[in-house]
């Protein structure tokens, strides 16, 4: 290698550590070159398109080139396509731009300004190829009418380029994108109609990415989180949860299918003031049935206070079995008890009946009195030998049986 690409070559290095770029005095200081002979190769460099140049105030800074060769153009650009020089003329272009921009068949050196498509009339268009000439790429959207009079939609996109004669200038490339933009227009349509239904909702309503990262979530679900949804959107959704619940939630959504069924779950979670409580979870799957999933569909709620109400009504139950379980003890030993009773009650009907029976059966005569004299019970031989019914003891006393006593004696 000569001394000159030798250091050429270092002065390329330099560069290529300094992508904010460096001035002539900064690259001879640090390489111990002459500041006019790094002047010299700079030039070379640039001119070569090997190194770009921006002049910042007084001074030019010299950056590693970010420039495509002109040959390898066909390699990375669509097929619509031009180049341009660094005066904005038109120095080659494709068949299929030549169509789209109404060139002439052989554009050599077409100033812009005579190139009849309307495009070349945006200033933003032109403000764009004149940055790429410069060094600085670029990208926009915009809408044409082609020479069959269909409007399209446009991606175009702003290369730097080297030519092969080592002049800079521009690349600008066509892409027609009127398909996708369509799309794009009726994804939004709906996405706006999607976020409008949910932010009425009280549920939350969140768009899981297949990488499980929130991508949009209502108006509930971020008042749920205590954040705003530009904070809310890019989290992930899992670590919300415990981790044995995070398991059981991963698992659970690892065996979704677009087109199938949703699952619901009841998840353990951390409340924000730090405190544990229940959400159930419904999740489904997105994507065409067979296919990749896209995306997953969550609506969840807070359910800790019916898992509380499930906890007592659960405690109410064990205690009203353990009281019915207690009652029906007492209740058996009641019985126990009652049965016993009756048992002896039994007992003594039979006693008093054998007693009433032998008093009956006495031959001699019995009568019963009172305290006050009055007859209450007598037999049956006592009735035959007084000659009286049982009735009609009932109003006689002791007195009227036997005249000769006394109440003094009685």
């Amino acid at each position: 290698m000569t001394p000159e690409k030798e250091e050429k070559e270092k002065i390329r290095h330099l560069l290529q550590t300094s992508p904010t770029g460096m001035t002539i005095t900064e690259i001879s200081t640090t390489l111990g070159m002459h500041r006019n002979t790094t002047a010299k190769y700079l030039d070379m460099l640039v001119a070569t398109g090997e190194t770009d140049c921006k002049r910042m105030g007084p001074a030019k800074a010299y950056f590693p080139t970010r420039r495509v060769p002109v040959r390898a153009l066909p390699l990375v650009t669509p097929p619509a396509s031009i180049c341009l020089t660094s005066r904005l003329e038109v120095a080659e272009a494709t068949p299929d731009a030549i169509r789209l921009m109404h060139l002439p068949e052989v554009p050599k050196n077409t100033p812009h300004t005579a190139v009849p498509s309307q495009i070349f009339r945006d200033e933003t268009f032109i403000a764009k190829c004149r940055d790429a000439v410069t060094g600085t790429p670029g990208a926009y959207q915009t809408g044409t009418t082609t020479h069959d009079h269909r409007k399209t939609t446009l991606e175009i996109r702003f290369i730097p380029i080297v030519f092969s004669a080592g002049t800079t200038g521009c690349a600008v490339t066509f892409t027609d994108i009127t398909e996708r933009a369509a799309a794009e227009r009726e994804r939004n349509i709906w996405k706006e109609r999607y976020t409008a239904l949910s932010e009425d909702l009280t549920e939350w309503v969140i768009h899981i990415s297949p990488g499980m990262t929130v991508e949009s979530a209502n108006a509930a679900f971020c008042s749920h989180a205590g954040r705003p949804e530009e904070r809310v959107t890019g989290t992930r959704f899992l670590p919300a949860f415990r981790p044995d619940e995070r398991r059981h939630l991963d698992t659970l959504i690892a065996s979704l299918r677009p087109g199938e069924e949703p699952a619901t779950a009841d998840i353990r979670a951390i409340r924000r003031d730090g405190s544990p409580g229940w959400e159930t979870w419904t999740i489904r799957a997105l994507g065409e049935t067979g296919g990749p999933v896209t995306g997953y569909h969550a609506t969840g709620r807070d359910i800790t206070a019916l898992k509380h109400c499930e906890e007592q009504l659960l405690q109410y139950h064990q205690n009203l079995e353990e009281n019915i379980q207690k009652r029906t003890a007492e209740m058996q030993l009641a019985n126990q008890a009652l049965m016993t009773v009756l048992a002896e009650k039994e007992d003594l009907e039979r006693e008093l009946l054998f007693t009433r029976q032998a008093f009956d059966q006495a031959s001699d005569s019995i009568l019963l009195f009172s305290r006050d004299g009055s007859i209450y019970q007598t037999n049956r031989t006592a009735e035959e030998l007084l000659g009286y019914r049982r009735e009609e003891f009932a109003g006689l006393t002791v007195f009227d049986v036997n005249p000769s006593l006394t109440h003094r004696a009685w």
